[in-house]
């Protein structure tokens, strides 16, 4: 059966709201797929809050409220100000290094946080949507699915597991696990993606994964297809990659190819010994499900998404 889309959100105080007037809360709102997340949420008709991990200022014209996740007294404060009726929860200690060398603020962040959050929305019957990662994997199959075991090698995916399990036992808590996001930057910090483009517009060399696999997806597909999952009635797990297996190697070459660079410029390197904690091999998503329950979200492949990148030169 097909997700349906959220109609109306439960009683706040015996007053009902109806989608026009639902308050939607997106975590993470600072970081790049929180910018996209704002970019995609103008048709949304309630109004949105904007949580940053610390910092201030505005993001695609929403002002950002800094909440620190690792403690839990501001968290319910900021919750019970914010009073959401669907929740984006974006925010996380995302980098797989900075987990591995501060793992007691990972698991504060990413576990401890979540299930405050998770908490919090149960007992008020908002909607919940976590992002995840599919780092969750050991990656020793490739192409996994919702029902597959989970298994991470690092400190960040095992913090993502835990606070997958928090909001899945959450009445209305849905999981969407992503594959490796890439695009340009929205908030003036630069993406491995914008390095990359950097490296290959000024020919200097780039050594990436050729032994690493991954169903990278375009951060303005991710945006647009978490907003429509948060207005869904979609419950548990379920993928959102792209449509293509690839490795960051085979990935860096297309890309030089389609801006005009030296696609013998991006050379091989192994996943093996490249980091503090191992890497898996293959963590490819099948995102069968997410096909038949969001036909309308669905990404292009990757030359097409940098082409609408608008980076390409002409006729690229």
């Amino acid at each position: 059966m097909r997700a349906t889309q959220l109609r109306i959100v439960p009683d706040w105080g015996g007053l009902g709201e109806t989608e026009a007037t639902v308050r939607l809360l997106v975590t993470g709102a600072s970081g790049q797929l929180g910018a996209y997340i704002l970019r995609s949420v103008g048709g949304w008709g309630g109004s949105v809050i904007a949580w940053s991990g610390s910092r201030g200022g505005e993001s695609q014209g929403h002002p950002l409220r800094p909440v620190d996740f690792s403690d839990p007294d501001q968290l319910c404060a900021a919750f019970r100000e914010a009073c959401p009726a669907v929740v984006i929860h974006a925010g996380a200690v995302a980098s797989v290094g900075a987990c591995s060398q501060n793992p007691g603020r990972a698991w504060r962040v990413n576990a401890d946080g979540s299930a405050v959050l998770a908490r919090l929305a149960d007992a008020a019957g908002a909607r919940l949507v976590q992002v995840s990662t599919d780092l969750v994997f050991d990656g020793r199959r490739g192409w996994h699915r919702e029902g597959d075991p989970t298994a991470p090698f690092s400190v960040y995916g095992r913090t993502k597991v835990a606070g997958e399990q928090a909001v899945l036992a959450t009445r209305r808590g849905a999981v969407v696990r992503v594959g490796l996001l890439f695009g340009p930057t929205l908030t003036g910090k630069p993406t491995f993606f914008d390095e990359q483009v950097a490296a290959v517009r000024s020919r200097q060399p780039i050594r990436l994964f050729e032994d690493e696999w991954r169903t990278p997806l375009d951060l303005p597909t991710a945006g647009r297809a978490l907003v429509a999952l948060a207005r869904s009635d979609f419950r548990g797990p379920i993928h959102l990659g792209g449509p293509e297996r690839m490795s960051r190697f085979e990935m860096g070459r297309r890309l030089a190819g389609l801006l005009g660079g030296d696609p013998s410029s991006v050379l091989p390197s192994s996943r093996e010994g490249a980091g503090a904690e191992p890497r898996p091999r293959d963590v490819s998503l099948d995102s069968s499900l997410w096909r038949a329950q969001f036909p309308e979200q669905l990404g292009p492949g990757w030359d097409r998404a940098v082409r609408l990148m608008g980076l390409c030169p002409s006729g690229g």
